[in-house]
């Protein structure tokens, strides 16, 4: 009996034991599970924590490039605060410079109105003296036949200088090998209008030094094989310039021809004018431009004019238009159909020109200066001779009369050789 309450209190006891070893499972399980909420949370917030950091480490980058970028802006700045510092103190050069140059200006204003109207003066002298006819002695003692004694009454031809597009001057356009004027191109300039007119005489004119009056003349081909260009159009631009071309620093140049531009100049150092600005040249001498100019007198007849600026102004007038040759109306009229790609025919581009619904584009053209040496060397490519003299030019003009039937000799009358009128004062006939 004493061995069974033993073995109750043992069991009694063991019974306690497992009740509290069960209690404590039973917290510990709490603690553990509290535990593991508590490591999924901390590694929750250390995620959390990872990612914040992610974006604060681009925020700071962002925020760097910006910074620098910033920096970049504050520098161009500055600089930008010293170049309009400079440029405000250039521009105030300018400004005393332009004032300057004003003054200079409205004093060599004054001086070129004073020698045009000296030159003016003297070309009314010139041209009272060119009349004074001399005749060759030695040569026939018969008495000069009269415009109104001449045969069937055939008037005889008087020398003149050709007309021209601009003031008044006796140029004499010698071929090489030829004595006589040449005056066979066939396409002298129209009547220019007062306003044109008065416009180009008041232009400067240069008057280059030739030897002997002599005016070479050359193809198209032959420019474009010592110049380089195209051998078509009329506004020449060099893409591989030929040596003679870098030698001078020609990188243009303009070949108008007189039957299709009348008022251009015909003898060199002339002002005058030309039609252009149709087409994809609509936009073209809106801004002076400078070029060398070689006028086409004839078909394979091409002068150096020397020079110039072409620089665009008012088209021309109804007036103005009609005033043209019948032939170079029509001529435009057609280049104004290609050019501009027009559907009308040419006669109903006529009649737009005569209403004044279209206007010819009208380039002015005038004269900075005349490089004799390119002058020279284009002849001497042309005859073969390097060596070409720089003799001053004298103009005159002469012409023969034919002989009569009566007699088998020939007469001679001579213009009196204006240029050496001209010696003393060409300096202020430019």
């Amino acid at each position: 009996m004493e061995d069974k309450d033993k073995f109750d209190k043992y069991l009694i006891q063991t019974l306690e034991q497992l009740v509290g070893a069960k209690t404590e499972a039973t917290a510990l399980s709490e603690r553990v599970a509290t535990l593991q909420d508590a490591a999924n949370e901390h590694d929750r917030l250390s995620a959390l924590k990872e990612e914040q950091s992610d974006k604060l480490r681009d925020r700071i980058a962002k925020l760097e490039i910006d910074k620098m970028q910033m920096q970049n802006a504050n520098a161009a700045l500055q600089l930008a605060v010293k170049d309009r510092d400079a440029l405000h103190g250039s521009l105030e050069m300018f400004r005393a410079d332009a004032s300057t140059q004003r003054e200079r200006a409205n004093a060599l204003g004054q001086l070129v109105r004073e020698l045009d109207e000296e030159k003016k003066a003297l070309t009314r002298k010139l041209q009272a003296a060119a009349q004074v006819v001399r005749v060759d002695v030695g040569v026939n003692t018969d008495p000069l036949p009269s415009l109104r004694s001449t045969p069937n009454n055939a008037i005889l031809p008087v020398a003149r200088g050709q007309p021209t597009a601009g003031p008044s001057r006796v140029h004499n356009l010698k071929e090489e090998g030829n004595t006589k004027a040449d005056t066979s191109t066939g396409h002298h300039p129209s009547q220019l209008p007062p306003t044109r007119k008065k416009a180009i005489e008041e232009a400067p004119q240069i008057i280059p030094d030739l030897a002997n009056g002599e005016i070479t003349n050359f193809t198209r081909p032959f420019l474009t094989m010592h110049l380089g260009g195209g051998s078509q159009s009329l506004i020449v631009s060099i893409a591989m310039q030929k040596p003679l071309a870098v030698k001078f620093g020609i990188t243009s140049y303009l070949c108008p021809n007189l039957w299709e531009n009348p008022w251009c100049p015909t003898s060199p150092g002339e002002a005058g004018y030309m039609f252009v600005g149709l087409g994809e040249e609509i936009h073209r001498f809106v801004k002076p431009e400078v070029h060398e100019l070689f006028v086409g007198l004839a078909k394979t007849k091409y002068i150096l004019m020397g020079r110039y600026e072409a620089h665009r102004v008012e088209p021309l007038t109804v007036d103005e238009w009609l005033t043209l040759p019948e032939k170079v109306r029509s001529k435009y009229c057609e280049t104004t159909q290609r050019k501009s790609k027009d559907s009308r025919s040419v006669e109903g581009l006529s009649a737009a020109y005569e209403a004044g619904e279209l206007r010819a584009p009208c380039v002015k053209l005038t004269c900075l200066d005349f490089k004799e040496d390119l002058y020279k060397q284009l002849k001497a490519q042309k005859t073969g001779q390097h060596n070409v003299s720089s003799a001053s030019s004298r103009r005159s003009f002469k012409q023969e009369f034919p002989v009569t039937r009566s007699s088998q000799k020939r007469r001679r009358i001579e213009v009196i050789n204006i240029d050496e009128f001209m010696d003393t004062d060409s300096d202020h006939s430019v």
